[in-house]
């Protein structure tokens, strides 16, 4: 078979197996059928499953028929370890090895079904996906917990990272809190979003409670967490020794930014994870508007928290969640609802774009496009540098203050500007939350602070001077547009977004009432309860 196949995901419902697989660079014709076989390691044919092609959407917006979706009866596999492979309808080619996807992976745990445990697990030679059936022999645990050493020499006889796991965690179990550990983070030197958010109200309500925020030793943010206990420096062997025993792992960005410097990102999700089988908690950062960008083949998140039904529905749809999937509401919006004196500022928050900035997490040190001559250098030359800006800020007494993207602080050039009353604030150490809840207004491109203001009540300008080149190289679709659903007034320019911000100030930042419909059908809740939802949540998880 010339094409590769890849395992996304796995689900169960009742007694059946749902098993998500991707052609890898296919795009077949409608109507293409293939057979995924599980077999045993002497080729023995235990069950098989037919299925037919269907559309996939990768992260840029590109449709393919490449998707399969095959149900296996799970009561009719017998006791065993089986490979998964799979061949085309009618092919005599021999059949390819089916490779796990490191989200399936990240989420892969014992899991028991008609009172018999099943997991899933890498090959430790060539790619493949294994899946282990077990007995219902009373004696079931012992040859499990015994297959899974005999295993792990195989990894270590291969040189695969990771093959101490789980020894490490049987000799380390006596240095460890008893009941579950939740670790929770943000990027290493931050403490500012949905990770301190959720932090602090678990350190107020569950005192007591094995809950660990990471953190680096040298970061300007760690006094912010701190007195509430229990902080662990980000790397530090404590930091390894509860990695290890970790029930809970939940994150405002990425898990990859929890795991110690010594721990290799991509040996960590194909081997580590699944010895481990911490429940994934993607806190998010913000709304998400790039549904396609969200793929469960990558993330493997248990949870991922979203603020309504639109949002739910859009990742629903192309992403692979759905159960994962939980309308809570994001942990620091609880802390928007707390009254802040407001300011005479006009806060400018553009978002990234990943066409500008080399990869993340990734080994590339280019960027696709350079950012000296780019439309967004051009747009805040336009902007920072504008006369008529300078004299908008004088007559209404008013401050700009920038917060340029993380991501882009390696890259980013910033103008000289018009005013002293243009500042740019650092985006490693600003106070975010302080600044979108004291606002009189935030102009922005397609930033997702832009629903913390709408939350809070503060007016919204957009100006979205490269829309074209943004949606096709690196948002893509939206179920989020601002000129249909935005906040405030959408403009393309630097002109429009001055007449805009003008406008607001002279009315005195008042909001118009038809924005205001737009907040309520986005928002599920707004009640100071997010963090309380999503800690239910994640007790569920575990329960």
């Amino acid at each position: 078979m010339s094409v590769q196949p890849v395992c996304e995901y796995v689900d169960i419902a009742g007694s059946r197996l749902h098993v998500a697989i991707r052609l890898v660079g296919a795009d077949l014709p409608a109507g293409s059928r293939f057979t995924l076989r599980l077999q045993r390691r002497t080729g023995t044919l235990v069950a098989q499953s037919s299925a037919e092609v269907t559309w996939r959407v990768n992260a840029v917006g590109t449709w393919s028929r490449c998707a399969l979706r095959f149900e296996l009866a799970c009561d009719a596999l017998p006791a065993g370890s089986f490979r998964l492979h799979l061949s085309a309808e009618p092919d005599a080619a021999p059949p390819a090895l089916v490779r796990p996807s490191t989200g399936l992976l990240a989420t892969s745990r014992p899991m028991t079904v008609g009172g018999r445990r099943m997991q899933l697990f890498p090959s430790a030679g060539r790619p493949a996906l294994w899946l282990r059936v077990a007995s219902a022999h009373p004696l079931s645990g012992i040859v499990w917990s015994l297959r899974n050493a005999v295993r792990d020499l195989a990894f270590a006889a291969h040189g695969r990272r990771f093959s101490w796991v789980r020894l490490a965690r049987v000799l380390s179990a006596p240095f460890v809190p008893s009941g579950p550990i939740w670790l929770i983070g943000e990027r290493p030197e931050t403490a500012r979003d949905n990770g301190r958010a959720l932090f602090v109200h678990l350190r107020r309500t569950r005192p007591q409670a094995s809950v660990y925020y990471l953190i680096s030793a040298d970061s300007p943010m760690r006094a912010a967490v701190e007195p509430f206990g229990q902080v662990v420096t980000h790397s530090s062997w404590r930091h390894r020794l509860l990695m290890l025993h970790a029930d809970v792992l939940a994150n405002a960005y990425s898990i990859k930014h929890m795991l110690p410097s010594r721990w290799h990102p991509g040996a960590y999700m194909w081997q580590a994870t699944w010895r481990i089988g911490a429940r994934r908690v993607y806190l998010k950062h913000g709304v998400h508007l790039s549904p396609y960008a969200v793929k469960r083949a990558n993330g493997g998140y248990d949870l991922i928290a979203t603020v309504g039904p639109r949002e739910t529905a859009a990742l629903g749809q192309t992403s692979g969640y759905s159960d994962q999937l939980v309308q809570t509401g994001l942990a620091r919006y609880d802390a928007l609802l707390v009254d802040a004196e407001p300011t005479r500022t006009v806060l400018f928050m553009p978002t990234w774009r990943r066409y500008l900035v080399p990869t993340l997490f990734g080994g590339a040190d280019d960027a696709m496009v350079p950012f000296a001559g780019s439309a967004y250098a051009t747009f805040l030359d336009e902007l920072l540098g504008s006369p008529r800006l300078a004299a908008i800020l004088e007559a209404h007494d008013l401050t700009l203050q920038m917060v340029p993207h993380y991501n882009l602080a390696s890259v980013l050039r910033l103008p000289g500007r018009a005013s002293h009353r243009i500042e740019v604030l650092d985006a490693a150490t600003a106070d975010i939350p302080a600044l979108l809840r004291s606002c009189r207004l935030l102009l922005t491109d397609y930033s997702s602070v832009q629903f913390d203001v709408a939350y809070v009540g503060t007016p919204v300008v957009y100006c979205q001077f490269d829309e074209e080149e943004f949606t096709s190289g690196h948002g893509a679709f939206s179920w989020f547009t601002a000129e249909r659903d935005g906040f405030g007034p959408a403009t393309s320019g630097v002109q429009g977004a001055l007449d805009a911000i003008d406008a607001y100030a002279e009315s005195g930042f008042e909001r118009e009432t038809r924005y205001q419909a737009r907040v309520d059908a986005v928002f599920a809740h707004r009640d100071q309860q997010n963090c309380d939802r999503l800690v239910a949540a994640i007790d569920a998880l575990e329960g």
